[in-house]
Parts: structure tokens; sequence; C-alpha cells
């Protein structure tokens, strides 16, 4: 197959003057329904990001203790890590695509079981909660029976709000996931401000959960009562159906692979919290914050890969390098970008923020590394190949934790970064001949299946 496919994106003749040209070009990228929803899902990402900035910008200038505000952003990342790694976001988008009669029934089922594991998984995290590192044993945010119920609350919460962003892009209207979370961000910024003098111990961690709750509501109200009924009259009667003992297969090395995927990136936060000092927590979170945000380029066009790999299987190949070269082309201006503008960026907060640029520089290196490990496994979701997934996953897991571990350095928070691009670079470096058995044209889809 080769990249003239009906999803790979058309090249416009040359016309006069720049602004026709590019019409023409954005035309193209929008006819593409891969790239359109991989925008739709990277405009989201631009929006969050700059709002997501102003929130962690603002929190230290009105949250005034660095100690204080580690422990706050601790405690989320804590509510993410268990809201996330119980999330089913990836049967969703792997198979709501394919579905039609049963769209409802699979999305109200992955909530359900979502919400039940995110309830169990926090209490369990908050009974062993003193064996996590002797720092948090002395966050008051997580003891007591009416303080453990919000923490239960807000990762279930945390659970339905990714799974809800799944459900957008499985049903292939992802353009709904920038307008919603415009306005969770915009909520939860002036949440930020309005509740800094009456909760100073514990503002950041309502701002950014309580508009979660509210807009849920609405945001499902549409899913349930719109999308899902255009979905199956679009889908009815159309394309290859996975059959429930195939979903159930799926779901086993799927969950796994996932929820090591959510891991190593909210894992390792924890992990650190429990090793250094509140303050320097607090400068470690907000440049491993500004690292991640410059991960979502590469994550949302693996989604947007497996959703259009599921609903078209044969353009596989060329949906995946044009992933490859789309990476390539929006990640590199922004990795240089990082890496100069970290500096300035960060003395803005004050204190000793500053220090951890260092940290964010090497953060932004390890980008490229892991767009290629993302889009290779969005590859892999289309052909269900879970067991290779969740191996993967493991390996990045236990390689960064590992080394973070043995190069965690109070006064130099670089080497946390320096662990994530190693193990990254190695496992890019092991995948690339499967990578290209995944782009090669002349390659069957029954012989990428057991590669």
């Amino acid at each position: 197959m080769s990249d003239r496919s009906p999803l790979a994106t058309s090249r416009p003749e040359p016309r006069a003057g720049t602004s026709a040209r590019l019409r023409e070009w954005l035309r193209g990228e929008l006819s593409n329904p891969m790239f359109r929803s991989a925008y739709a899902l990277m405009l989201n990402g631009g929006v969050t990001t700059l709002l997501g900035a102003a929130f962690w910008g603002l929190g230290p200038l009105f949250y005034r203790d660095p100690a204080d505000f580690g422990r706050m952003t601790s405690v989320n990342q804590a509510i993410m890590f268990v809201g996330g790694v119980t999330m089913l976001n990836f049967l969703l988008i792997r198979f709501l695509p394919e579905t039609a009669r049963n769209t409802r029934r699979l999305v109200l089922l992955c909530y359900a079981v979502g919400a039940v594991a995110a309830a169990g998984v926090g209490t369990a995290f908050l009974v062993t909660v003193q064996v996590w590192g002797r720092h948090w044993d002395n966050f008051d945010h997580l003891h007591g029976l009416g303080a453990g119920l919000v923490f239960l609350a807000m990762a279930v919460a945390w659970n339905l709000w990714n799974a809800m962003e799944a459900v957008f892009t499985g049903l292939r209207h992802a353009g709904w996931v920038p307008a919603v979370n415009t306005v969770w961000s915009l909520a939860r910024l002036g949440l930020l401000v309005a509740l800094a003098s009456a909760f100073p111990h514990n503002g950041v961690v309502l701002a950014w959960y309580l508009p979660v709750m509210v807009l849920l509501v609405p945001a499902n109200a549409v899913i349930l009562g719109r999308l899902i009924p255009e979905h199956r009259r679009v889908n009815e009667g159309r394309g290859h159906r996975s059959t429930p003992r195939q979903m159930a297969a799926y779901f086993g090395t799927g969950y796994l692979g996932g929820a090591l995927q959510f891991a190593t990136l909210s894992l390792v936060p924890i992990v650190v919290a429990a090793h250094l000092s509140p303050t320097t927590t607090g400068y470690f979170q907000v440049a491993w914050v500004a690292g991640m945000m410059l991960d979502l380029a590469a994550i949302t066009l693996s989604y947007s890969l497996t959703v259009q790999g599921a609903f078209d299987r044969e353009s596989l190949a060329a949906s995946t390098r044009a992933a490859l070269r789309r990476s390539v082309f929006l990640l590199v201006p922004a990795i240089l970008l990082a890496i100069v503008a970290a500096p300035y960026a960060l003395r803005v907060y004050g204190h000793d923020y500053v220090s951890g640029a260092p940290l964010f520089q090497v953060l932004a290196l390890a980008v490229i590394p892991k767009a290629v490990i993302e889009i290779y496994i969005g590859a892999l979701r289309v052909h269900n190949r879970t067991r290779l997934i969740a191996l993967l996953q493991g390996v990045r897991l236990v390689g960064m934790l590992g080394l973070v571990l043995l190069l965690i350095d109070e006064r130099h928070l670089y080497t946390i970064g320096v662990a994530v691009v190693v193990v990254n670079v190695a496992v890019a470096l092991a995948i690339l001949p499967g990578l290209r058995r995944v782009i090669s044209p002349s390659t069957t889809s029954r012989e990428r299946d057991i590669s």
C-alpha cells in the first residue's frame, strides 16, 4: 500500500499565494479522519497545556509555601495515578470504532468497572500510604475517614473523566474533547484563585477535581443522548465486528499494558515525592508536568492511529508512516523551544523553581524516542498484540523506576530526566525492527499479525 492511499495526506499542487496553498494543505489534512481526530486531540493538548501552564504558574503565587504546594501537587499526582491506572481507555479506543448495536453497553460497562477499580485501588493506597515513603505518612490530606472519602471520590471522578475522553475519541468525535477540557481548564483556573484564602492547604486539589465532578454530567448526557445513537446509525451493518470473546481476551493483557503506560507517567512522581523533601518535590513537580505536556502530541497521534486502524485496517501501514512524519514535524520545534525557554519560563515562579529547568530540558530530549514507542504501540493495538504492549510498557516502567531510584539526587533533579531518556532510547531502539515491519507497504495484514 502506498502513501497515496485515501488516508495518506494529499499534497496539493502549487498555487499562487501562500494563503491558498495553506488552505489547500489544511483541507487535505482535515479530510483525513485520523489526522482530524489527532489535530482535535492536539488542540485539546494545546489549550489544556496553555491553561495548565497558567494553573501551575499561578499556583506558586497564590499558595506561596513551596513545601505546601509540593504536598498538594503530590496528592494530585496520587489521585491521578489511582484514577488513571484503573481506566479502560485502551478498550474503548480499540473497540468503539467497530461497534454499533452494543456501543452503549460497552461504554457503561467500562465506566462501571473503572469506577469500582478506582475505588478499590484508592482504598488500598490509603491503607498502605505509610509504606510508600517517609514523606507520604505526614500528608494530612490522606488521613481520616472524611479525607479518605474525598480522595476516593476524586479518584473515581478522574477515572470517569479519562474514560469519557476515550469515548469521544472512539466514537470519532474527538472535537468534543478540547471543548469540554477548555471549560474544565477555565473553571479550575478560576477556582484556584478563589479558593486560595479559604483553603490554603488543599485549594489546588479542590480546584482540579470539583469542576471534573460537575462537568461529567452534561458531557455524558451528550454522549449517551446524541453521539451513541448517531454512531449506531452510521455503523450498523458495516465493517469488522470483534466478538465478546475477542474483547475479553484483549482485556487482560490490554488492561495491563494500559495501566503500565499510565504508571510510567504518574508513578514516578509518587516515588520521587517519597524520597525528596516537600520543597524540592514542589520544584520537581512543576518541571515534570511541563515535560509531560510535550508528550501529548505523540500520545494523541497514537490514539488516533488506533481508532483509524480499527476502523480501516488496510490503511494501517500508510497511517503509521504518516503519524511518524507528523511527530517529527511537530515535536522537534517544540523540543528546541523548551530547551531554550526553560530557564526563563520557570524563573517567573519565584523561589528556586528555576532549579527544575535542567530537569525539564533533559525530559524534552526524551520526547522523540517516546513518540516512536507510542506510535508503534498504537499500531500494535489494532492487531491485538496486547502481550507485546504489556511487555514494552513493563520494561519502560521497571527501567525508569529502577534508574530513578538509583540516580535520584536532592541537589541535582536533572538525574531523574537522565533515567527517563536512557530507558526510552533503549526501548525505541529495540522496537525499530518491528516498527519497520508495521510500516512496510509490501507487508500484508496477515504477515503483520504474526510478525
